[in-house]
């Protein structure tokens, strides 16, 4: 007959291991033994023993299909009120909100060993047979901090104001060019740092120093050059629907009407696409000369600086992709889908643990990444 004592552990080891889940949207994949171990690298105060005795406990279908129910809530707060529906005991919010990020802190160190591996793991490789495509794209998350106590009257309490501010979170992806299997790079930081985490990940697919790299991104002020400094062979490309975008605005700033701004944007785009940069850039500078305008002479810096980068035509033919579409899109399920909430503001330094965690179940190294705690556990014990 089987323990009380260790079942009632376990159950609440799950509804644990299945707070995170729900906290993140994630489902997961893994065995009793690993739910069991988790507990001790999450570092609760519950004390199971070695887990190894409690092998007998399986996840059923029924169990798996209720973690899915709770992975669709939202916040740290819905998971608890569906845990309280669900087990009749409550799990506080604040108890989600504290395990979770504890583990997002854990796992920024995982990706950080993953990634200096993966480096070297690149050293060592034969390279490539194929070019490797490189993506890199941004979006802005909402962040609020308090600012200090303002003073006041001495009989209230001190007023504190919360500072908003929108931060960039940047997310890259390398894949070969002709596979679908690609792995992801997510941080709030500045280019440097996550291009350096591109290259990791770009080496753990094979990338050596002869390997030809494309790289597609917009026309972010540093990014090109970044790209160029930590990247060997590296053909950039500029977003075409970057490129578009600046147009009209360009178009519209020199008083085009809608159906003059549309002949004139994509007259100016296919004499760009066909190689055709240097003539539209002599018209432009004509066209500025003759009529000065100030966003006019920016588009003619711009498309100066990119000049080498937009022959799409081209590109297309050796089977490159034009766009960054691809990142762009992993933005709505790897950060947006957890930070953009309704509502949600973030303290700065919650993000990147928060996202760490998020990066690491797009690259499906959920599992290692629970082994890796486990491991560190054992070797302190």
């Amino acid at each position: 007959m089987r323990p009380e004592p260790a079942r009632a552990s376990a159950i609440l080891l799950k509804v644990v291991l299945t707070a995170i889940s729900a906290a993140l949207k994630v489902i997961p994949s893994l065995s009793a033994k690993a739910w069991i171990s988790s507990l001790f690298v999450m570092g609760t105060s519950l004390r199971i023993g070695d887990s190894s005795r409690f092998d007998w406990l399986e996840i059923s279908s029924d169990e798996a299909c209720e973690q899915g129910k709770y992975c669709k809530e939202d916040s740290f707060g819905q998971a608890s009120k569906r845990f309280r529906e669900h087990y009749g005991f409550r799990l506080s919010e604040s108890t989600v909100d504290r395990v979770t990020k504890g583990s997002g802190l854990q796992a920024e160190a995982y990706l950080e060993k993953k990634l200096l591996e993966g480096k070297d793991q690149g050293q060592e490789s034969d390279g490539l047979s194929e070019p490797l495509l490189v993506e890199l794209d941004g979006c802005e998350i909402r962040t609020g901090v308090f600012a200090p106590a303002e003073d006041g009257p001495e009989d209230e309490e001190p007023k504190r104001k919360k500072v908003i501010n929108w931060r960039d979170v940047r997310i890259g992806l390398a894949r070969p060019m002709s596979s679908k299997s690609k792995l992801y790079v997510g941080q709030m930081e500045k280019y440097p740092e996550i291009v350096s985490q591109l290259v990791c990940v770009a080496s753990m697919l094979g990338m050596a120093e002869e390997t030809d790299v494309v790289a597609v991104a917009d026309g972010g002020k540093g990014l090109r050059e970044q790209l160029e400094n930590q990247f060997c062979n590296l053909q950039f490309i500029l977003d075409k629907s970057h490129l578009k975008k600046h147009l009209y605005e360009t178009s519209e700033a020199l008083g085009f009407k809608e159906k003059q701004r549309h002949q004139w944007v994509h007259s100016k785009l296919d004499e760009i696409s066909e190689g055709n940069v240097q003539e539209v850039l002599a018209d432009l500078e004509t066209q500025n000369a003759t009529e000065p305008n100030d966003r006019l002479r920016q588009f003619i810096g711009y498309l100066t600086r990119f000049k080498d980068a937009v022959d799409y035509d081209h590109y297309k033919e050796l089977g490159y992709p034009i766009g960054s579409g691809e990142v762009e899109s992993s933005h709505k399920y790897i950060p947006q889908k957890r930070f953009k909430l309704p509502g949600a503001c973030w303290h700065p330094d919650s993000i990147n643990p928060m996202l760490a965690l998020r990066v690491i179940r797009a690259n499906d190294w959920w599992d290692d990444y629970w082994a890796y705690r486990i491991s560190g556990i054992k070797q302190a014990a």
